[in-house]
């Protein structure tokens, strides 16, 4: 019975937005992301909450067949991709999810003809530096960088050795300048992480700057305070500091 279930959802997924407008599929596709963004994970949820970002992720896609590139729908399953591999899915398959949430990232990037020629006649670099979709940069940043982390394509050192630590910088630093209140201060919280792990610039002082600038920003976001202890107080052996932001998480 299960198995014939799973065959009825694959079937019907494609047809969920049969005969709609691309705008209609993103509205139908953004009310479902917020309303996964907006619940409570627990286990219990976990599998129905995975199926309605897929499901979200299907209309995005499918958006994009009926009304073309659009860096705002690219951004956003850039986006979608990230919160499957980084919630919902198991460690053996969250690095290849996250290459496609980067590669819809670039794609959302480069739908801007803008970017295209600078990044023609100079580099990635510098058209990175001068684009203005905060989204895309942003979830282009976050994808790479996990999947970084998480070891492929020769992990940090291999991204230092493409160059690929210059094309993420250039990316979160434009993000600091467009809007580093993005997500509760993301921006600070993922450009203090880039330099608290580079394999051969880190930075732990700036790092620390960035952290507690985003905790000033939104003291109530529990994030920000751990991204300052496991990304510069641990590693600073700062133990009674790190101790007692943990214990403030915990009690929170």
């Amino acid at each position: 019975m299960r198995a014939a279930f799973t065959i009825l959802v694959l079937v019907t997924l494609p047809l969920l937005g049969l005969g709609q407008t691309a705008a209609e599929l993103v509205s139908q596709a953004d009310a479902i992301f917020q309303e996964v963004w907006q619940s409570e994970y627990t286990p219990d949820t976990h599998e129905a909450l995975q199926s309605r970002l897929q499901e979200a992720i299907a209309l995005y896609e499918q958006a994009l067949e009926v009304g073309g590139e659009d860096a705002d729908v690219l951004a956003m399953l850039s986006r979608c991709y990230y919160m499957l591999a980084d919630i919902f899915l198991p460690q053996d398959e969250k690095a290849r999810t996250h290459i496609q949430g980067q590669e819809y990232g670039e794609r959302a990037l480069r739908a801007d003809p803008e970017f295209v020629a600078r990044e023609r006649d100079q580099d990635f670099v510098e058209a990175a530096r001068a684009h203005t979709h905060l989204e895309a940069l942003y979830w282009t940043y976050a994808n790479w960088a996990r999947k970084v982390d998480l070891g492929a394509q020769g992990g940090l050192l291999g991204a230092v050795f493409r160059g690929d630590d210059k094309k993420l910088r250039a990316m979160m630093e434009r993000c600091l300048e467009l809007d580093p209140n993005y997500l509760a201060g993301g921006p600070y919280r993922a450009m203090g992480a880039y330099w608290a792990k580079h394999p051969l610039g880190k930075d732990p002082e700036r790092a620390r700057e960035l952290f507690q600038a985003a905790r000033e920003a939104f003291p109530g976001y529990l994030e920000n305070t751990y991204f300052l202890v496991q990304y510069y107080l641990v590693p600073q052996k700062q133990w009674e500091e790190a101790a007692q932001l943990l214990e403030e998480i915990i009690a929170a």
